[in-house]
């Protein structure tokens, strides 16, 4: 069964396309001039690598950028689409994604503080330290670096509960393909797991979970910015 797409759905879905799509870009572009060769449990050379990052606080803020414009215009969007349908459990859905949206782009703005910022000033105070006071500073850094730990664990756990809880919401909708709400439990599956292996692990590079933690929430977002988008020019939506 169809029905006629109406001007407000039409409106909601390019406004998510859109701020979904760009806030990737955004975030992918920022990423690009992130320093990460070094191996990141080695905190002797990553310091260095960060100290020796000009670029540092600006990716970290692009950064930053990217994934509020994600949160804030793609997933409300999505939000407001979703409360449109007359299914409660979409409804009920949808409120705990919101929640959780928000709690997730408070707990990531504390996260690029500490690492773009606070970490990137404990690690250039290190660098220029005199020698008596080098192994003090180290500790600084390293008391920011597993704050920093913790933080990113937490976020990836949220982020990963906001995907879970969104794509649970669109398999019980019309909004786009349901098939495109399972691919998102699965990724937001993933993400959790990814966060919990940090809490205990930390940036263990040998880990084949952790090392795509930044991204597997987000190439859920942007196949979501893609189908909401051609959902938009399509003349129905499916029933």
């Amino acid at each position: 069964m169809h029905k006629p797409t109406s001007q407000s759905e039409r409106l909601l879905l390019r406004i998510g396309s859109i701020t979904f799509l760009t806030g990737l870009a955004i975030f992918t572009i920022s990423t690009a001039f992130h320093a990460s060769r070094e191996n990141p449990t080695d905190n002797l050379r990553v310091f260095a690598e960060y100290a020796n990052s000009p670029p540092w606080i600006a990716a970290h803020i692009g950064q930053f950028v990217g994934e509020i414009i994600i949160f804030a215009g793609g997933f409300v969007a999505l939000f407001r689409l979703l409360m449109q349908s007359e299914s409660m459990t979409v409804s009920v859905l949808a409120w705990i994604g919101f929640t959780t949206a928000i709690i997730a782009a408070s707990t990531l703005s504390i996260l690029q503080a500490v690492d773009g910022i606070a970490l990137k000033r404990a690690v250039d105070s290190w660098v220029i330290a005199p020698a008596g006071e080098k192994i003090a500073a180290f500790r600084v850094a390293e008391g920011i670096r597993w704050t920093e730990v913790g933080i990113n664990s937490i976020y990836r756990i949220l982020q990963g509960t906001v995907t879970i809880v969104f794509g649970a919401a669109i398999t019980h909708s019309t909004v786009v393909g349901r098939w495109i709400g399972a691919i998102g439990i699965f990724l937001g599956a993933i993400t959790i797991a990814a966060g919990v292996e940090v809490a205990y692990v930390g940036f263990a590079s040998y880990s084949s979970i952790g090392i795509g933690a930044n991204w597997y929430s987000n190439i859920w977002v942007g196949i979501l910015g893609v189908f909401m988008w051609r959902k938009a020019m399509s003349k129905t939506i499916n029933v």
